[in-house]
């Protein structure tokens, strides 16, 4: 799998293009407050840039190199700071009541290894502090274009509520967009958008 992103993210464009996810973006923009936010799986940093570039301190990591040497790249031409750490979902640490917000943007987890990867989440997270996902749903599988081609990957809006449970949910929906993220994400998607609190 490693191998697998470090080819995707070692060509010179960014594969999922240089502006944030737009679920992300209003959420950012949304937030009365800054705080710590953490971004797992964050890919060539995106959306760890843009919300540093908006007050956030940002922690992001993922499994490539490659990744992590285009979002720092990035992050110094837009001349903002971000922590990139190189390590797998299995392998996040927890810090305690540490994140104000944590965002799982096309994150897509093995269905045993969620409920376990939640729970660490929620412990990392102050207080009051919010979940942000958006994932790709199982009948994104239909489409036969792009996202996982394995449905265990995909997620039900029944999957999401049961394996993130932990946190309250505030909004959760599933529905069809037009994405343009890059040559990665071109078309339309069948998605789900949550948010949920600690």
């Amino acid at each position: 799998m490693n191998n697998h992103w470090d080819e995707v993210f070692g060509k010179p464009e960014y594969h999922y293009g240089t502006k944030p996810n737009d679920f992300l973006k209003q959420f950012i923009e949304g937030q009365g407050f800054r705080g710590r936010m953490l971004l797992p799986a964050e890919g060539e940093g995106r959306n760890a840039v843009f919300a540093a570039k908006n007050g956030w301190t940002v922690e992001a990591f993922d499994s490539s190199v490659e990744a992590r040497k285009k979002a720092l790249a990035l992050a110094e031409k837009e001349k903002v700071k971000i922590v990139y750490n190189t390590h797998s979902i299995e392998n996040f640490v927890v810090k305690n009541e540490y994140f104000n917000a944590a965002a799982l943007i096309y994150v897509h987890i093995p269905r045993e290894l969620r409920r376990e990867f939640s729970l660490r989440l929620w412990e990392s997270m102050t207080i009051g502090g919010k979940l942000v996902i958006e994932v790709f749903a199982k009948k994104q599988l239909l489409r036969n274009t792009f996202g996982p081609k394995d449905e265990s990957l995909l997620y039900s809006l029944e999957e999401i509520e049961k394996d993130f449970s932990c946190f309250r949910t505030e909004y959760i929906e599933a529905k069809t967009i037009a994405l343009g993220e890059g040559n990665g994400h071109t078309g339309e998607a069948d998605i789900i958008r949550f948010i949920g609190r600690k």
